[in-house]
């Protein structure tokens, strides 16, 4: 059994096929990450639905931050993702890039679900990060 720690905002037939989830509104098409039950936009809360958001985007912008709270790595690296497929820009943590210096605005970046040891038994915590999409060298 497994669960997102931030709610609605995980989804997926099991733990290695899980997928962002967000919400769209019908009247008029705006999407949100998390899942909202009402449209900030156009003040609509019949026609909200949830949706599959995608998994890949941009890197809008990050930062490097040299403290962090309990539990979390220093340094560490925060951005916002502009995901693909008309999605909304997210804010997520960032893993994988080996060396800040590898991050540049504008760079792809994808999904990955890290697994948390969870205090309730049989259950385990998820959460999203996002990380560079490695860029495929051509051989000539």
């Amino acid at each position: 059994m497994w669960k997102p720690k931030i709610a609605r905002s995980l989804a997926g037939p099991d733990i290695d096929s899980l997928h962002l989830m967000g919400s769209r509104c019908g009247t008029c098409g705006k999407k949100y990450f998390p899942a909202r039950k009402n449209c900030p936009h156009c003040m609509t809360e019949d026609t909200i639905m949830d949706v599959a958001l995608s998994d890949a985007g941009k890197l809008h912008s990050f930062v490097v931050c040299g403290i962090a709270p309990p539990g979390y790595e220093v340094p560490h690296v925060q951005g916002y993702i502009d995901l693909d497929d008309g999605g909304p820009r997210i804010f997520s943590l960032l893993t994988d890039y080996n060396d800040e210096k590898n991050l540049k605005v504008g760079c792809a970046m994808k999904l990955t679900v890290i697994r948390k040891e969870s205090g309730t038994a049989g259950v385990e915590t998820v959460e999203y990060r996002f990380a560079p999409v490695e860029s495929k060298k051509e051989t000539a």
